[in-house]
């Protein structure tokens, strides 16, 4: 779900009149009519305004729930309570079957991976392969570990149950059973393929394509990827970690072009930058100025915004140039 107070630049605890204020400052900037590079964030800007300003859509919004009518508790949607608890992964209503259904769904770890990503594979959105080492089904015991005897202190369970305290103060307590540790079973014949891990590991090649602008700290997500766990396959996380390279570097939507300079090149009356999209020549400005970099106007990134590419000048060379 889109966080709309962050659209609007504003912290939850922001009233109408500020919510209001912040909608008009920030729509004369983006309207299109204005823009014209601004729609998209018009849109999303327009769209936080119309529920944040409807009271009835705001408290919807904020209690989780889909503000066109679609709430966490049911209420005038079609999300009714037991369904708001299978989207946070519960199973069914925790107040039916003595509450015995208000256990989390099995589920297993998501495994995480770091992708190296360059400024300019950031640009041109390659497929990139990965691959990567992840725990699968022993085919030897299917998983199980070996044979195993169901645990006679919690029936099978994994839980224990206590009552305590008497009278009408009496609290029941659901705690992991002591005997098998909360796994409901003992192994009595280990699987000699797995040692009784229940896995073993194998190596996984695949391949994604990296989309414009994927910017350092941003993840993707593949559906049961990562290793198994309890019967499971977790999802595995790819975290993208830009990393730098020679000349060049990616700052928000903008491109950096790192343009090193010798000494007779000072005096020369231009430049070229061999740009992803392909080869710029720049003229060099009367005044040669290694402070303020060169800005070339809508040559980085397309995202929310179309970036700008800026040239940085360093100055490199030998004294022993100079006389030559």
């Amino acid at each position: 779900m889109k966080n709309y107070y962050d659209i609007l630049g504003l912290s939850k605890d922001a009233n109408a009149e500020q919510i209001k204020k912040a909608y008009r400052n920030l729509s004369k900037k983006y309207h299109p009519d204005v823009n014209p590079a601004g729609e998209n964030q018009f849109k999303e800007i327009a769209e936080a305004y119309d529920v944040l300003s409807d009271p009835k859509k705001k408290q919807t919004y904020d209690m989780g729930g889909d503000p066109n009518g679609r709430s966490p508790f049911g209420g005038g949607g079609d999300m009714g309570f037991e369904d708001f608890l299978r989207n946070m992964g519960f199973n069914g209503n925790p107040f039916q079957n003595g509450g015995q259904s208000f256990r989390k769904k099995p589920s297993a770890p998501d495994k995480i991976i770091t992708v190296d990503v360059t400024p300019r594979e950031s640009y041109t959105a390659p497929k990139k392969q990965i691959t990567y080492r992840r725990d699968i089904e022993c085919g030897g015991c299917k998983g199980s570990g070996g044979d195993k005897q169901t645990c006679d202190t919690c029936n099978g369970s994994g839980m224990v149950t206590q009552v305590m305290g008497s009278g009408f103060f009496q609290q029941v307590v659901q705690s992991a059973c002591p005997t098998c540790k909360g796994r409901g079973s003992f192994i009595i014949r280990a699987c000699n393929s797995c040692n009784a891990t229940g896995t073993v590991g194998e190596m996984k090649t695949i391949t994604i394509d990296i989309h414009h602008g994927v910017d350092d700290g941003e993840f993707y997500r593949l559906e049961s990827a990562g290793d198994y766990h309890n019967g499971h396959y977790g999802n595995l996380l790819l975290k993208i970690r830009m990393v730098p390279e020679p000349l060049w570097e990616k700052m928000g939507d903008d491109l950096i072009f790192h343009n090193i300079v010798d000494y007779h090149g000072m005096t020369a009356e231009s430049f070229e930058i061999p740009h992803p999209d392909g080869k710029i020549m720049i003229k060099y400005p009367d005044q040669f100025d290694t402070i303020s970099p060169l800005r070339i106007k809508g040559k980085g990134y397309k995202k929310s915004r179309v970036g700008d590419l800026y040239v940085k000048n360093f100055v490199k060379f030998k004294r022993s140039e100079i006389t030559n």
